[in-house]
């Protein structure tokens, strides 16, 4: 009867120890529900900055291909205007050579002509000065196109430069974008693996519950003591910064010039011209604009002639009135970081775009 009861307690002991040696082995082959649920937080973090990041370059980009469509509109805008700028120069130069044929290279009989067909002296020397002031016009008009086509092809080279940088920051974006969707994927693959991992820890939590019962089920059997202790295994990451500020020599406000070109938003765009409630290009409406304050050029001005005038100031003492010159494209600057503009034929003079909407070459100060 002792012999029985010995091999009993001797089982349930080895039982017990056995149970005991599982529990380990389950224990060290794993690791903890919490330890893994901690990582897949701390994964999550940064698969939502990841996210985060992949929205901003996609946002990036898409205002990227809206710059880059507007720019390719607005060049396609200038190069019509060149052809007809062409067109326009050409004409005026054959007219003018048809002009100065008739007048100066018939025979003398047709000035003599003149004379006998005139009144009076006078009125001789009257159309003598008429066939110069003709030719006069003819060599200022043709100098006005030639002018105003030399804009227009500054100002395409301008477009087709920032076609070509907004191309280049799209193609780095893009870059961008595909290395972080790559990394991504690479993360959501980790979280899966995790997503396994966790499921697998909870199944060996769950066989450690049911070894835990059969222990005590083992020791109560092998009459209720034990010295065997096992513990469960327990859980425990350009010129920006000048210095240039000139003061002012004319007394005109800024604001009064910049209230003053704002009453033309609205009005057309025509190239070459330089009426402010007609239709006037960008040098035009400058241009006019300042000489309602007394400022004036003489000649037509282009863009490329207002880099010249008044004094330079840096960017960062910019103020209302100033002027802003661009490739083939200037500007008054209007305060708060916006020009006032006659902006394009498609728009016309506008007051709300950025003073950065194009690469600035020099700010001039001529009040």
């Amino acid at each position: 009867m002792k012999r029985i009861k010995l091999c009993k307690t001797v089982l349930c002991l080895g039982l017990v120890g056995c149970l005991f040696a599982s529990d380990s082995v389950v224990s060290n082959a794993v690791r903890s529900v919490s330890e893994i649920e901690q990582e897949q937080s701390d994964l999550q973090d940064e698969i939502d900055e990841l996210d985060s990041d992949l929205y901003s370059i996609i946002s990036q980009i898409t205002e990227i291909e809206t710059a880059i469509a507007d720019t390719q509109a607005e060049m396609d805008e200038t190069e019509a205007a060149l052809e007809d700028a062409q067109i326009a120069r050409d004409d005026q130069y054959e007219a003018m050579k048809l002009r100065i044929k008739y007048m100066y290279e018939k025979e003398d009989p047709s000035v003599f002509e003149m004379l006998l067909e005139s009144q009076s002296i006078a009125d001789f020397l009257n159309k003598l000065e008429y066939v110069n002031s003709v030719y006069d016009y003819d060599r200022d008009k043709l100098d006005q196109l030639e002018a105003t086509q030399a804009e227009i092809e500054e100002l395409k080279t301008a477009l087709e430069d920032e076609a070509k940088e907004l191309e280049s920051a799209q193609a780095s974006l893009a870059t961008q974008e595909a290395s972080l969707e790559t990394m991504i994927e690479q993360k959501q693959g980790e979280m899966d693996d995790l997503d396994a991992e966790l499921k697998e820890a909870k199944e060996i939590a769950r066989r450690e519950a049911e070894l835990a019962a059969a222990r005590a089920a083992a020791a109560a059997a092998s009459g209720g003591s034990t010295t065997a202790n096992v513990s469960a295994s327990s859980s425990s990451k350009y010129n920006v910064n000048g210095d240039l500020n000139p003061g002012y020599t004319t007394g005109v406000s800024g604001s009064s010039v910049v209230s003053f070109a704002n009453q033309y938003v609205g009005c057309p765009y025509v190239w070459g011209g330089n009426s402010l409630g007609g239709g006037c290009d960008c040098s035009g409406f400058v241009q006019q604009v300042l000489a309602n304050f007394g400022i004036t050029y003489g000649s037509r001005m282009t863009s490329g002639s207002f880099r010249s005038v008044g004094s330079e100031v840096s960017y960062n003492y910019m103020q209302p009135g100033d002027i802003v010159c661009y490739p083939g494209h200037v500007a008054i600057y209007a305060g708060g970081g916006t020009i006032v503009e006659a902006q394009s034929t498609a728009t016309g003079i506008t007051n709300y775009r950025s003073v950065n909407c194009h690469g600035i070459i020099t700010i001039r100060r001529v009040l």
